[in-house]
């Protein structure tokens, strides 16, 4: 069995470990990112799943990542949610930190909602909500290198032009308005971490044409244009990039950051899954 072959088996083992667990075919897929899982606590979830029981899925080892499947019908469209993310930083390759959004696609979602914490660059400030409108992959690496042309990518290369929809971007930014939430529109620069950048790499990543800085989100994306899903990206910045803390510094004061803006984010969340089922349903 060729590396290729064993991958899309091992998404077709996760596949068809979770479809006679749901009663619905998820049509939104929804990514939580450091400190920001809380959210799926509170909706009322039809079916929950450890990642640590679905075959081929990565563990979450990072704080602030609680490594479930969430499936719920009750907020709009029918969504599956992954409370926290694998890493390349973890020692996953793109492809298994991936695998995950290959999983969703399978199981029916169309349309791809990814959260992160970040870190504020040039005028954005920490505390903002960033609407991602494009990124800057800068891991040095790629999830489709290699990949199985069966599961990803059918021609080969992938059109990352206008990666975050136009469309959800819209939507995205009038939810925000009738929630009564500021929203920035950036881009973000996407590193492997897990070291947090110098001053020296925040100016630079400034001067590329970033306004936030993360160690994820990038990979899924590429994923998903493969895959023909709809993405949309928010990210919580929740420190200043290149900069000493003066409160409680590295990831502890990230998740506490991002837990602090809970109510803001799922005001925000809401209105966008809202909007998306009502979007779906016409």
């Amino acid at each position: 069995m060729t590396d290729d072959a064993f991958r899309s088996a091992v998404v077709e083992k996760a596949v068809e470990y979770l479809r006679p667990k749901l009663p619905f075919a998820p049509e939104v897929g929804l990514i939580l990112g450091s400190g920001l899982g809380g959210y799926a606590e509170r909706l009322p979830a039809t079916v929950v799943a450890p990642y640590a029981d679905i075959p081929g899925f990565p563990p979450c080892a990072v704080e602030g990542h609680a490594g479930r499947l969430v499936l719920t019908d009750r907020c709009g469209p029918r969504v599956a949610i992954l409370q926290g993310r694998a890493h390349r930083y973890e020692g996953h390759s793109l492809e298994v930190v991936t695998r995950p959004v290959r999983v969703l696609a399978a199981l029916g979602v169309r349309t791809l909602v990814v959260t992160c914490a970040a870190g504020a660059l040039g005028m954005a400030q920490p505390g903002e909500l960033l609407l991602i409108e494009d990124h800057l992959n800068l891991m040095g690496d790629n999830p489709l290198i290699g990949a199985d042309r069966g599961g990803v990518g059918r021609a080969g290369f992938v059109e990352m032009a206008g990666a975050y929809d136009p469309r959800l971007l819209t939507l995205a930014e009038d939810a925000a308005r009738a929630s009564a939430v500021p929203l920035r529109r950036g881009v973000l620069a996407c590193l492997t971490g897990p070291s947090y950048e110098t001053a020296a790499e925040a100016a630079m990543l400034a001067r590329l044409g970033a306004q936030a800085v993360s160690m994820s989100v990038a990979p899924e994306v590429i994923v998903a244009r493969a895959l023909g899903l709809r993405v949309l990206g928010l990210a919580v910045l929740t420190n200043r990039a290149g900069a000493r803390a003066e409160g409680p510094g590295g990831h502890l004061g990230v998740v506490a950051i991002a837990h602090g803006r809970a109510a803001q984010v799922g005001a925000l969340l809401d209105e966008v899954l809202r909007r998306l089922g009502r979007s779906s349903g016409s």
